[in-house]
């Protein structure tokens, strides 16, 4: 049987934390992920990444799956709350596509556009997809005029 090739959204299996899977749509100045339940060595992990590819290119653009969310998973990421003081000045997020199909997902998001004015770590620009339409959210986030 042929081995079908990886997509946009197959896991590299580069990333070292189960909080979260690097998918192969990550390059240059973006950083495609999945994430799963939170937790502080998952966030440190995850800031590290983004401190990173800032100094490289000075802003990264995220692309960030939240999918089959619970309100476990949604209480889990209140540990990205310290990290966010802590490291968020120390990256810059452009675009930022949340991709969800809970209201978790969604409550999270919708909590940061709120605070977003005043937050660290809030991106430039942000939007909200539904999982069917991933494809239209990475090509946001990869090319601005989308």
């Amino acid at each position: 049987m042929p081995e079908t090739p990886p997509s946009a959204f197959t896991p590299t299996g580069q990333a070292t934390s189960p909080m979260f899977e690097l998918l192969d749509a990550t390059s240059d100045n973006v950083v495609a992920v999945r994430m799963g339940r939170g937790s502080a060595a998952g966030y440190r992990e995850f800031y590290d990444l983004l401190v990173e590819k800032t100094a490289e290119y000075g802003t990264v653009h995220v692309y960030e799956e939240t999918t089959d969310w619970t309100l476990t998973t949604y209480l889990s990421h209140l540990h990205g709350i310290v990290p966010d003081l802590r490291t968020g000045p120390q990256f810059d997020i452009g675009r930022y596509a949340a991709i969800g199909d809970s209201r978790w997902a969604k409550l999270l998001y919708d909590q940061w556009q709120v605070i977003a004015p005043v937050w660290p770590v809030a991106p430039d620009e942000m939007q909200y997809y539904k999982p069917a339409d991933r494809e239209r959210a990475l090509a946001w986030v990869t090319d601005p005029d989308q």
